[in-house]
Order: C-alpha cells, then sequence, then structure tokens
C-alpha cells in the first residue's frame, strides 16, 4: 500500500506553459507546487528549469528523494524516457533522452509516463475503482471489478487504461491514445475534435451565431443551467454532442477492454450535462436492416446520478431465489474522477515510482 511507503517520490505536472513541480510522500503531497515557466522553445532553458524545479522541491522535502516519476507529454517512448515530436514543448522534438539526462544529473531512477496512464492508476490505485469495491464489500456483494479505463476531457482527449492492476503500455508506448479513435458524429475527424474544450466552443458557436466568441466551456455551461444569459438550448446541445461522441469512444472502449470507466479533467465539471447523452449512446443500438442491436453486452450505469448508482449496486448484488445460483449481470459504470486529475496523475506517478506498474 502506497499509505504506508515513506519512501519520497519527486513528481512534475508538465504543460506547454509551465512546470509545476511536487513531492510525494506515502501517496501525499508534503511539498511544492513549485512553479517555473515550461520554455517550450528553448530547449537549454528548459531543462535548466527543470533541473531547478527538482532540485528546489526536494529541498523543500527535505532533500532526500528515491525516484522522479512525473508525466510528459508525448508521443514518446515512455520506457526508454526519449520525448519527440512535442506540440505544445517544440524544443522536444527529434528526440530528448530526458530520463537518461534527469537520471546523471539525481543519481535517482526516473519514470515517464503518459498524463492519462497516470491519471487512470491513480484512479485505480486510490479513486473510483476502490471506492466501488468497498462499496461492493459494504453491501455483501460478491462481485468485485479489477479493470478501469480513463479518460480526461481538456484542451485534449487524453486515456490510460489499468488491467488486473497494471498499466497497458503497449508495444510502442501509445496504448490509450483515445484521442486518435474515431469520431462518431463526425466521421472525417478524430474523437477529440468532439471532445474537447475547442468542441464545445464551437459546437456553441455553430448553433448561437452571434455569441461572444470569448466564451468558455464553463460560461456555456452556466448557460445552459440558467445561469448566465445565452442561447440555453444551443449550450445544452453543445455539451450534449461532447457527451455522444464521448459515448461512441466509451463503448468502443469498453466492447474491447471490459472495464469501469473514470472520466476527469477540466471539462468532467460538467458531467451532469453530458453523462446523460454518453449513457443513451453506450446503452444504445446499432441501426440494422436486420434489426437493432445493442452497442454493448453490458448495461452501463452513472455513478454520478443517484438512481442510476444505486441500479448498479443493485445489479452488481443481484440474488436470486432461495437454493438458486445469482442471475449475473454483466454491467459497467462510469463515473467522474475521486482524486482530481492532477491529484490523479501523481498518485499514479508515485505508484510508478515505487514498482506498482
Amino acid at each position: 500500500m502506497i499509505s504506508n511507503d515513506n519512501r519520497v517520490v519527486l513528481t512534475l505536472d508538465a504543460g506547454g506553459t509551465n512546470f509545476a513541480f511536487a513531492a510525494i510522500r506515502a501517496g501525499e503531497r508534503i511539498a511544492g507546487p513549485v512553479t517555473l515557466p515550461s520554455a517550450g522553445d528553448n530547449l537549454q532553458q528548459s531543462l535548466a528549469n527543470l533541473y531547478e524545479g527538482f532540485e528546489r522541491v526536494a529541498a523543500l522535502a527535505g532533500g532526500a528523494f528515491s525516484a522522479i516519476s512525473f508525466a510528459f507529454p508525448g508521443p514518446a517512448d515512455y520506457r526508454q524516457g526519449v520525448i519527440y515530436n512535442v506540440g505544445n514543448l517544440p524544443a522536444y522534438a527529434g528526440g530528448v533522452p530526458l530520463a537518461e539526462l534527469l537520471g546523471q544529473r539525481f543519481g535517482v531512477p526516473v519514470h515517464i509516463n503518459n498524463d492519462g496512464d497516470l491519471f487512470a492508476f491513480g484512479e485505480a490505485i486510490a479513486g473510483m475503482l476502490p471506492e466501488v469495491n468497498a462499496r461492493l464489500e459494504s453491501i455483501g456483494a460478491a462481485r468485485r471489478f479489477r479493470n478501469l479505463i480513463g479518460l480526461t476531457l481538456g484542451t485534449g482527449f487524453g486515456g490510460g487504461v489499468v488491467l488486473d492492476g497494471k498499466l497497458l503500455a503497449g508495444d510502442n508506448s501509445l496504448s490509450g491514445e483515445v484521442w486518435l479513435m474515431h469520431n462518431g458524429g463526425q466521421p472525417g475527424v478524430n474523437a477529440e475534435e468532439g471532445a474537447s474544450i475547442r468542441a464545445v466552443t464551437r459546437a456553441y458557436a455553430a448553433a448561437a451565431p452571434g455569441a461572444p466568441p470569448e466564451l468558455t466551456p464553463r460560461d456555456i455551461a452556466e448557460i445552459a443551467r440558467g445561469e448566465r444569459d445565452g442561447d440555453r438550448s444551443a449550450a445544452r446541445e453543445a455539451f450534449a454532442q461532447l457527451g455522444r461522441t464521448v459515448g461512441d469512444a466509451v463503448a468502443n472502449l469498453v466492447t474491447v477492454l471490459d472495464g469501469l470507466v473514470v472520466i476527469g479533467g477540466g471539462l468532467s465539471a460538467a458531467h451532469a450535462l453530458f453523462l446523460p447523452a454518453c449513457l443513451e449512446v453506450v446503452n444504445g443500438r446499432f441501426p440494422s436492416a436486420h434489426g437493432a442491436s445493442r452497442r454493448l453486452v453490458q448495461q452501463a450505469y452513472n455513478l454520478e446520478d443517484a438512481p442510476s448508482a444505486e441500479a448498479f449496486y443493485n445489479a452488481a448484488n443481484a440474488t436470486g431465489a432461495s437454493g438458486q445460483l445469482p442471475p449475473y449481470q454483466p454491467i459497467t459504470a462510469i463515473g467522474v474522477s475521486r482524486l482530481g486529475a492532477n491529484e490523479a496523475v501523481n498518485v499514479g506517478a508515485y505508484a510508478v515510482a515505487l514498482g506498482g506498474a
């Protein structure tokens, strides 16, 4: 259990504008964040800021640490710790052996992963997955869930997969690149174009001509809830479109991986506006001249809706008549991050450094 491990691990939230450093012990933040510019167009300055940030947060944590573990934008060869072709950090394009450079500088193991992977891993260790299983135990259910699909909705559409407690990395460290999935609503583009901040703002602008161009998804969510002036119907449809795109991706992912689904990132705060549309697609049917067939064998439930969550736990704990085996019901559920995306990434990074992946 990471909560019983006193080793200190340094972590990093790497963005296109800033690097935010922290120190984690026993799964909890003990120092940071220390924030420095990412200097994404100047490799020497960016590396200098990385070194300085880790040195400063290490000092705040008492000096000694066992490893460095963090998420960094890809694509990358995460096993080797080589970063390349980064859109928001162009200085790293072409291949930078970041793990080797940091290892030489600090003399500790360095682990670099995709943020979607670490988000999913953190939620599998200390977030939604253990919460669901603890609830099942509390009601006396025998069933437990072992697999988790993590999705992040924000500037982009990211993902990660945990199977039987292990991160699914893939042969090229590219498992969970959900942004490149088919877009069910717009076949000519990838899923990210319908499942991101720009997707929501674009959908609202298209449905509400003349709307202020500077509106954010938070603004549009307030309009959808009637808390702000604007076209409420267009705002609700913008989030419904998001939900349908996510739902199509979820249906395909659950078909292959058969796990629970947890959603994080900035847009997850508006889950009440898009999860119903998401579940409608996931539990929907394929149109067919020979009769519509279900998208999933499993019935999917919304853990953020109290009646749906209760139905999920009842289905997981279904019992048959006296003396008979319980009727088995294939089920899954979709919920929102219990830790918050940043904290889940930190917990995942900490666990990876301790050998938990």
